[in-house]
């Protein structure tokens, strides 16, 4: 124990320690949550199950993700003519349809209108399943067309102004604080994972640790009303620089720079208080240390075989290494999530969520080379996450799914797309009733019923509220609380029913 400093010393050596002690705080403080009053019971058992959000911040070219395959005839004729015409570098620079063979097919489904394919990306990644084969095997699903509503709508109720639009369409901000609400009339600060979390997160044994955890920094998704999204990286819980926690092994000199900071702010927090608010600052500083320090021994625990992109063992794609391979920080964020999932019987989680975020999706231009290059990316950390999930024995309890500001128009710009609105979907996980499409392809004729503007933009045929009640119940929000975590549930669905699409299982 280092000896009580003086006030000299505390006043001259520390004072920047004890006004950087309210970062401490604010980076520490959202690992420790008071328990939602109106918190729901979670049903007696392990039953850990966890959500995982998957973000393509800048709008994903989603119909080069899931398109008409080939064999479809018409359907892949019509999406070559509306993206003006297959991509060539040398004849057809600004065409933005994939060549045929390029195209890999999906396995057929009953309820199919047509043959699908996926981007050539989505192949298998060595010996690893990539996007297209979890397709096939049942775990992966896509729910097409989906976006933010505020009601339901056509293209002449669009045209002629007399149904109401999302705020701010076409508009970055605006649309992904919509993904991350679920509201698409007003702007809203609290997010429909934040409100979830407000009711599930008392199940947890231990409710000093949050629910929410963010490889991605703070986002709405995840702000509740109690409950907020608590930042790792992906060396699991840090604390600020230069101070070194009496909780854990030391690691710097009693006599540096960081043990004169560590040493006022303990001294700070030995202190005795008069003030109610001093009081209560000092305790919840504290008690974030030591659960932060608690939280970074049960991640540095949580060790995996599974291999990531970012990590020297893994199996990289010929002309890249640990340090240029671009999909490495997102294979290690995923390599993060699992270690923490790894650690929930430490941690007493037993529901918790991840909010990743993979940006760069604004292509108003070469998007044909730059959706090659990070498709790729997401596909080859999609197959290391889905055997890091086999290797935890967790398969059937985590469900990923994937969103994005909005689509992209279907004609191209000269190379690139532009701003548009519903798209195509993913959700992965042992619970998906996978090897399908959900809800309805939209009819990619310019002239057709469901494309809005001369440059081509899907109005959804399903709400953001619909895709989210699925996930919002199978992570165990009950059907009679589905109105406070989505909000506008009601103008799309009625709890207690059907599923509105059915692609979960319970």
């Amino acid at each position: 124990m280092p000896r009580p400093l003086t006030r000299r010393e505390f006043l001259g050596q520390a004072s920047c320690a004890a006004v950087g002690s309210l970062g401490l705080l604010s980076t520490l403080l959202n690992l420790r949550m008071a328990n939602s009053a109106a918190a729901q019971t979670l049903p007696a058992g392990d039953d850990y199950r966890a959500l995982v959000c998957l973000f393509f911040a800048g709008g994903m070219d989603s119909y080069n993700l899931l398109l008409p395959a080939p064999s479809s005839g018409s359907a892949y004729a019509t999406y070559v003519t509306t993206r003006g015409g297959i991509y060539d570098p040398d004849t057809n620079a600004d065409g933005l349809a994939l060549p045929q063979a390029s195209v890999v097919p999906l396995a057929a489904h009953a309820t199919d209108p047509f043959g699908f394919g996926v981007h050539p990306r989505c192949a298998d990644d060595g010996a690893r399943p990539g996007m297209a084969s979890l397709y096939g095997q049942g775990a992966l699903a896509f729910v097409a067309n989906v976006g933010t509503l505020a009601e339901r709508l056509t293209k002449t109720t669009y045209n002629n102004s007399t149904a109401r639009r999302p705020s701010g369409l076409y508009s970055h901000s605006d649309q992904v604080q919509q993904w991350h609400t679920s509201v698409a009339t007003e702007s809203r600060t609290i997010g429909w994972a934040g409100r979830a979390a407000d009711l599930l997160h008392a199940g947890n044994a231990d409710a000093r640790v949050s629910m929410n955890i963010s490889l991605s920094g703070n986002n709405v998704w995840q702000t509740g009303r109690s409950i907020f999204n608590y930042n790792i990286g992906t060396g699991g819980s840090t604390l600020p620089s230069d101070y070194n926690s009496p909780y854990a092994t030391p690691t710097v000199s009693t006599t540096s720079r960081s043990a004169t900071r560590t040493a006022a702010i303990d001294n700070m927090l030995q202190q005795e208080h008069q003030n109610l608010l001093d009081q209560t600052f000092t305790a919840n500083l504290r008690d974030s240390i030591e659960t932060s320090s608690a939280f970074k021994d049960a991640f540095d625990a949580a060790t995996l075989v599974t291999t990531f992109p970012g990590d020297a063992g893994y199996a990289y794609p010929p002309g890249l290494t640990a340090a240029s391979d671009p999909a490495r920080t997102l294979g290690q964020q995923f390599k993060a999530a699992l270690r923490t999932m790894k650690a929930r019987t430490e941690l007493g989680l037993r529901r918790q969520t991840f909010f990743l975020n993979y940006g760069g999706w604004d292509h108003h231009d070469e998007v044909i080379d730059s959706m090659d290059r990070m498709v790729d990316v997401v596909n080859r950390c999609l197959a290391a996450y889905w055997q890091g999930l086999g290797e935890l024995g967790l398969r059937d309890r985590v469900t990923l799914y994937s969103a994005s500001d909005f689509a992209r128009t279907l004609t191209s710009n000269g190379a690139g797309s532009d701003h548009a609105w519903g798209g195509n979907s993913f959700v992965l996980g042992g619970s998906v009733r996978g090897g399908r499409v959900y809800g309805r392809y939209p009819d990619l004729a310019l002239a057709g019923p469901d494309l809005v503007t001369s440059r081509g933009s899907a109005i959804p045929g399903w709400s953001v509220d619909e895709y989210f009640a699925e996930l919002a119940l199978w992570l165990g929000v009950a059907p009679g609380d589905l109105d406070a975590v989505l909000p506008r549930i009601r103008n799309f669905y009625t709890p207690g029913g059907a599923a509105p699409l059915g692609f979960m299982q319970a």
